[in-house]
């Protein structure tokens, strides 16, 4: 009795593992309806953060200016960080964005447009004496999930303690609250950062090393990337973009060859 009940449950999960995912749709079909969907944690200022109704910072910013050029409107839908990649492979959203780093683990499952930004990784905590990684041994070190910072301190050879938080206003309010040691972050998030927060005197430490970052896109969504690159390309040129850059973190990030 309970292997026939059994076979018909399995066989059907093969079934619909075998399914295709939803198609994502076009840069022509996202081109006639008008509007690009846009999924985003809203929650790393300044890079993106939700202001009542409105999404706001750096990067809604740009790609509100880079739609535009293209002649469509922007929707947002507010995910946490670990769903974006479903978001987009279930065709829920064209384009993901939060301060995305491009790596090669990402870029097995998705593409990237071309960088928008480039930036350090500095640790950063309330200690100004925890400057580097090897001056966390035996700490206890917040990280956001799914983030490129959680698989790094995860495989860092030395005792310590890792926590994962599952937004990033969370792993904020850890390292002010002083929950955790340190964390790791973007150098250049250090104005935003200290304006936020003129009380909490955080440290970041020095450079450790540099990760692009760039708009997340389904990886067979090949119409899409080439048009956001096109429009990209010209934004991030003029006058515009320099006066934005300059506004969120008081320099050019544009990434250098």
């Amino acid at each position: 009795m309970k292997r026939t009940s059994i076979l018909p449950f399995a066989a059907a999960l093969t079934v619909l593992s075998a399914l295709p995912m939803a198609s994502a749709r076009t840069f022509a079909e996202i081109k006639a309806s008008g509007v690009l969907r846009v999924a985003s944690s809203g929650d790393l200022p300044p890079f993106t953060r939700v202001d009542g109704t409105r999404m706001r910072g750096y990067e809604p910013e740009l790609l509100e200016a880079v739609a535009r050029s293209l002649g469509l409107t922007v929707t947002y839908q507010v995910v946490p960080p670990y769903e974006l990649v479903k978001e987009l492979q279930a065709d829920r959203a064209d384009v993901a964005m939060g301060a995305l780093g491009i790596t090669s683990t990402r870029e097995n499952k998705v593409d990237f447009t071309t960088p928008i930004a480039c930036a350090g990784v500095s640790v950063a905590s309330f200690d100004p004496k925890l400057k580097k990684h090897t001056d966390l041994v035996g700490k206890t070190i917040g990280v956001g999930a799914d983030s490129i910072m959680q698989s790094y301190v995860q495989k860092l050879p030395f005792e310590k303690k890792v926590t994962v938080y599952s937004t990033s206003k969370e792993l904020i309010y850890a390292v002010i609250s002083r929950q955790v040691d340190a964390t790791f972050a973007y150098s250049i998030m250090e104005p935003g950062v200290k304006a936020a927060f003129p009380k909490a005197n955080i440290s970041f430490g020095p450079e450790l090393w540099r990760v692009p970052i760039g708009l997340m896109v389904r990886e067979d969504n090949v119409t899409t990337r080439t048009a956001l690159n096109g429009a990209l390309a010209k934004y991030m040129a003029g006058n515009s973009y320099a006066f934005l850059s300059q506004k969120y973190f008081k320099e050019d990030v544009r990434c250098r060859n």
